[in-house]
């Protein structure tokens, strides 16, 4: 590609970057003495209609393009042009360095620098919204400080991933939505398809916070109940430009600033906030007291639980009904999606699972192939060397209800054989059906549908929809068959499955941290064997060319599916989080988890994951609360009730997370939150009664006081 000339005079130097949708090119213009950015969008279909929509689309970008690069610090758009079914871009080259290079070594932007830096980005990013448009992908990286002047350029506007994610829309190949965006940066809204003018001013405030820290996003915490990022603690600011940023980067859409002119008007006001914290006196007691009163008489516990008993259980039922309730309402289920995902990461992982072998397609392997997608006849060829090494079964995780030419009749042929088993998808609202191959036995199928959380995190399998099976159900079946082991109804409770000898009870939906869970059809909870693959995994480039032994294939499950991103069959998981990179797993890989999973119930005697009954959820809460009313009421010292506080969570997360690696998932958050509620209502009551109190008692001293002094002086000669 390197000296290739597009567009009759663009000559190729170097490759910039390269992804699903197209790669881009340094490029030598022929005909003016200047260098200048290709970008290439390569359609994913060659379908003649989407080929008009995507021309249409590719216009409509050139224009608003040729608009924004008008501005000073935006690269001008010089041409556009299409060769073939190929569309590209050419652009102004910026010749300096990115802002990231100046955050290498966690190196912290002054107070100065940091405003400078909000207001020469702000003025770019005026000028973009005014033009009605969003650029949704703000970070270090697409700042380049141009050599010239030293000012910011803004560029990568993504125009070519948004073509590429509305086509993608259109043809209806897949509901996964191309993400324009870049993890950290990116705000929960937009992640969701909603962005808004402000997610491009939350992008700009995280760049600022790793400025002023030194963090990038992913190394700083959130707040488990607001999920804002905490960054305060790390940045020497004042209190005002804090604020300004604080504002910016707030989770709730609703909660930042809306626009850059509100900006712009609080970095002008930012003179006039205050620059420390106020000094307030933390008491203030009248004279008379002071110097009258005599020292009130101390009061037993029992005295005082005597005195306040009715406050005490008032305070610990208001506790009691507000944690039931936000559970019940289903308010704290996120709070727990995100114990369980903690605690998931805390349990060791498991080796490999030897009797699985995944052959995984990679982006090398596609690239090797020249496809989006292997052809029917290198697919046939991979199950026919893999049948050769006996496996006891194979399962194909690909789509091929469509030709994939050349080879259709080949694999066909293949597909037939009672130990290959294939997908489906059952489709849902927001999925299409998708049907397997022609031909294929029902009991040769399986549906691929993956249960996937409010957050988008898949916790849960479904391994019966209606009359079909999963395709790990299908897979274990097939494996465990063997050793006569299979599928039944329970002899005792016909509403359970049973896996040989274990019951394989279905989820409710109240089951563990969730409240309102849509339990339809059967599922289980997936008790994941590690954060990276189950099991061996091999290239499918390395079996199509005879690179792989026989000995790894013999007798095991061997799944092929794709792990390239450019196959858009990427999940986030319970690891997701804590992950630096490779932050989601390949749809495959969940599968061989699913199919593991089933495989050690039987045979390694690993339990599925359970969970309390609602009554004993109920009770655990309550327990926490009477704690919490306990340590409110008894431990008066604020370091002492603070200690014992600190003491209880801890006790509390400790046994939640031991009778989780016992396969046990109890809420945490609920009750935590209960024994905070309960600790500072009984606490605040207390204070309020002694408070109260005191003041009676010090005004009975008082007057005795001043009576015994009024009867001393009308003795008095």
């Amino acid at each position: 590609m390197l000296g290739t000339v597009l567009g009759g005079r663009y000559r190729i130097i170097t490759i910039l970057g390269a992804g699903g949708f197209g790669q881009t090119y340094l490029a030598e213009d022929e005909q003016q003495p200047r260098r200048c950015v290709v970008k290439q969008f390569k359609p994913v279909s060659q379908d003649l209609h989407l080929l008009v929509v995507a021309r249409r689309l590719f216009d409509t970008e050139v224009e608003t393009l040729r608009r924004l690069g008008q501005h000073d610090q935006i690269p001008e758009l010089y041409d556009s042009f299409q060769e073939g079914e190929e569309f590209y871009l050419v652009q102004e080259f910026i010749e300096g360095h990115a802002l990231s290079e100046e955050f290498a070594g966690g190196r912290q932007f002054s107070e100065p620098e940091a405003i400078a830096l909000l207001h020469d980005v702000l003025n770019v990013l005026s000028f973009v919204h005014q033009n009605q448009v969003i650029h949704r992908d703000i970070k270090p990286a697409n700042l380049i400080r141009r050599k010239s002047d030293g000012k910011l350029v803004l560029i990568d506007f993504g125009a070519v991933k948004e073509i590429q994610t509305r086509l993608t829309g259109i043809s209806g190949q897949t509901e996964v939505t191309v993400g324009i965006g870049t993890q950290g940066y990116t705000p929960s809204e937009q992640l969701m398809g909603r962005p808004r003018y402000c997610s491009d001013l939350y992008a700009l405030g995280m760049t600022v916070v790793q400025a002023v820290t030194g963090c990038p996003p992913s190394q700083l915490p959130e707040d488990p109940e607001t999920l804002d990022v905490l960054w305060q603690h790390q940045a020497e600011l004042s209190p005002g430009l804090m604020l300004i940023l604080d504002y910016l980067v707030r989770y709730d859409f609703s909660q930042r600033y809306q626009s850059v002119a509100e900006v712009q008007h609080a970095l002008a006001q930012l003179a006039d906030l205050p620059t420390d914290l106020p000094d307030t006196p933390t008491s203030l007691l009248p004279p008379a007291v002071a110097h009258r009163a005599q020292p009130l008489p101390p009061l037993s516990w029992r005295d005082r639980l005597r005195m306040g008993w009715r406050g005490l259980a008032i305070a610990t039922a208001t506790a009691a009904a507000l944690s039931l309730g936000l559970k019940h309402l289903g308010w704290t289920e996120p709070l727990e999606r995100l114990a369980y995902d903690q605690m998931t990461r805390l349990q060791p992982a498991l080796p490999p699972d030897d009797r699985l072998l995944i052959v995984g397609i990679s982006e090398a392997d596609l690239q090797a192939l020249g496809r989006a997608t292997p052809s029917d006849a290198d697919v046939a060829k991979v199950l026919r060397i893999l049948q050769q090494a006996e496996p006891r079964v194979i399962g194909l995780g690909l789509w091929r209800d469509l030709p994939q030419e050349p080879g259709r009749a080949a694999l066909l042929e293949e597909l037939r054989s009672p130990k290959v088993i294939t997908f489906m998808q059952l489709g849902s609202v927001t999925t299409p059906q998708i049907p397997p191959p022609p031909g294929v036995p029902p009991v040769q199928v399986g549906f691929s549908d993956l249960l996937v959380d409010a957050d988008r995190v898949v916790r849960r399998g479904l391994i019966f929809g209606g009359e079909f099976h999963s395709f790990a159900v299908r897979l274990a079946q097939k494996y465990l068959a063997s050793e006569n082991v299979g599928l039944r109804t329970s002899s005792t409770n016909p509403g359970i499955t049973e896996l040989g000898d274990i019951p394989l009870p279905p989820l409710e939906s109240t089951a563990g941290g969730y409240q309102r869970l849509d339990a339809g059809g059967y599922q289980l909870l997936l008790r994941y064997r590690s954060p990276d693959a189950p099991a061996p995994v091999v290239a499918f480039a390395d079996v199509l060319n005879g690179r792989v032994a026989a000995d790894q294939v013999r007798d095991r499950i061997v799944l092929i599916g794709t792990t390239a991103p450019s196959g858009k069959d990427l999940y986030y998981t319970p690891f997701s989080a804590g992950q630096q990179t490779e932050h989601q797993m390949p749809g495959v890989v969940i599968h061989a988890q699913i199919t593991s999973q089933l495989l050690s119930l039987v045979q390694d005697g690993r339990r599925l994951m359970g969970y309390w009954p609602d009554w004993a959820e109920g009770l655990w809460i309550v327990g926490w609360v009477a704690v919490g009313s306990g340590l409110g009421w008894f431990l008066r010292h604020p370091a002492r009730l603070g200690a014992g506080s600190v003491a209880a969570i801890g006790i509390l997360i400790g046994s939640s997370i031991w009778l989780f690696g016992q396969q046990v998932w109890i809420p945490v958050a609920t009750p935590a939150i209960a024994l905070t509620l309960a600790t500072v209502g009984t606490a605040a009551h207390r204070i309020y009664r002694e408070s109260k109190l005191d003041t009676d008692l010090t005004q009975i001293v008082w007057d005795k006081t001043l009576i015994t002094d009024l009867g001393r002086r009308g003795h008095s000669p």
